[in-house]
């Protein structure tokens, strides 16, 4: 196995950092980008905690997708698209979208609508995972089929928003940026802009505006709201402004074609987040000279920033230089401790050197990743091979099983964790866990032994 390893390193980039890049038909996917997750959530946590809702009871997805678009589905799962950001001009207009989002899931509009909405929506993300993981284990036509389904039943989901039900989520949204003294000004100038596609045939206008209907007198309310607020006028913080560029050309570097982010981002802009944009569109093309070139200048000028360090590294891993990449992997890591995903990369770049001596390094570092992440399936597959090479048979069939786990698939599932129940010593915990496993996955489903049931797909913003 290990002398495959440089040549699995493609495989490796791909599935533990790799953006889903599934061909143009492939309309929805979910990224995890740590970056653009904690930004989002410094921004709405606020709005979540002056609500009454839980944050730790809140879910936030990240979906790949360039329409304008965001709802909140099955409880309380908030999904932001990467058009949205990619579209909003400032960080106050995005703020005002999620409050929004969260004016609906702290007025329990899911719930009151007979529950109608959840028993449609809530499927959505389960089926949707379910045809990225066929897809991305080779049955192309089926996931694109499992994905059309989802889709649709999304679209039955989302159009089922009152009006009333919207103008209440709005003067919610407005009473939250209140308390937290933010101004409800991004939100009307976003809505604004949404009220006016409503003069555009279904079929052009964005998805958000489709399902949140914009009459004049729900702008005309908000407005009256928005500007009798006392924080109507309170700016951005320069520092918001500042965050949000940067993870605004980090979405455009890896969504647009190259071509397109160089134009916008022209090489006569010095600004981070152009430089940021820059090396993002080399990487994809690839034009590592020039991506180094870029991505160095922000290290040279902010060599703390985590997310520098880790595009740094990704750079490194796919010119196959590995040394380079486990280096400025660590300093990610370094820079910003207990993130699952960074440590991912770490873990599974350690492996790939093909270095025996740094395998129990890299179990170490895929082990703390999945205490704070247990759901990461590349993760546990990284970390099956490192036990195999180990030598620890018992452990790679174990973490074979959680991988197979979440991906959803658990007739693979219950055979890693009877294989493992015979390897691991008796009454052991990890033993136990082979038996929760195979209760877990029978009772999931008893008839699954194709996999045909794949849930959890994540990964991680960067793109081959």
């Amino acid at each position: 196995m290990t002398r495959l390893l440089p040549r699995a390193l493609t495989a490796i980039v791909a599935a533990a950092m790799a953006f889903v890049w599934t061909g143009p038909a492939l309309a929805i996917s979910v990224a995890r980008d740590t970056e653009i997750e904690e930004y989002l959530w410094d921004q709405v946590k606020p709005v979540l905690v002056t609500s009454g809702l839980d944050p730790n009871a809140v879910t936030i997805y990240l979906i790949n997708d360039d329409t304008f678009n965001a709802f909140v589905s099955g409880g309380q799962n908030m999904f932001i698209f990467t058009g949205l950001i990619d579209q909003v001009d400032t960080p106050n207009q995005l703020l005002g979208v999620m409050a929004h989002e969260t004016g609906h899931m702290a007025g329990g509009h899911l719930a009151r609508a007979g529950g109608a909405m959840t028993d449609e929506a809530t499927p959505f993300l389960i089926t949707m995972l379910a045809g990225l993981a066929a897809m991305l284990a080779g049955a192309g036509q089926a996931g694109m089929g499992i994905i059309m389904g989802a889709q649709q039943a999304m679209q039955r989901a989302i159009l089922g928003y009152s009006r009333v039900q919207e103008s209440s989520a709005d003067q919610a949204a407005i009473t939250f940026l209140d308390r937290i003294h933010k101004s409800g000004k991004g939100m009307l100038e976003t809505f604004e802009k949404l009220g006016q596609q409503e003069l555009l045939s279904a079929t052009m206008q964005d998805p958000y505006a489709r399902s949140h209907p914009m009459s004049r007198e729900r702008i005309a309310s908000l407005e009256d709201r928005v500007n009798k607020s006392p924080y109507v006028d309170v700016p951005d913080r320069p520092e918001d402004i500042a965050r949000f560029k940067l993870i605004q050309g980090k979405v455009r570097g890896f969504m647009d074609d190259p071509q397109t982010t160089l134009r916008r981002y022209p090489t006569s802009d010095n600004s981070d987040e152009a430089r940021y944009a820059r090396a993002v569109a080399y990487y994809r093309y690839p034009d590592f000279t020039a991506a180094n070139r870029e991505i160095d200048a922000l290290i040279a000028a902010h060599n703390t920033n985590p997310y520098f360090w880790e595009l740094k590294g990704q750079i490194l891993a796919e010119q196959r230089d590995f040394r380079g990449a486990v280096k400025a992997f660590d300093q990610s890591v370094k820079l910003k401790p207990k993130a699952p995903l960074l440590e991912v990369n770490l873990g599974a770049t350690l492996f790939a050197l093909g270095d025996a001596k740094q395998f129990p390094h890299a179990r170490d570092v895929l082990e703390d990743s999945l205490r704070r992440d247990p759901t990461n399936a590349f993760a546990w597959l990284q970390l099956s091979f490192i036990y195999a090479e180990l030598g620890n048979e018992g452990m790679a069939a174990l973490a074979m099983a959680e991988q197979r786990f979440n991906m959803g698939d658990y007739g693979e599932a219950i055979r890693f964790a009877a294989r493992a129940k015979k390897l691991l010593p008796a009454g052991s915990r990890e033993a136990g866990r082979a038996d929760d496993i195979i209760v877990i996955g029978q009772a999931q489903d008893p008839d699954d032994r194709g996999g045909r049931n794949r849930l959890n797909i994540e990964t991680q913003f960067t793109t081959r």
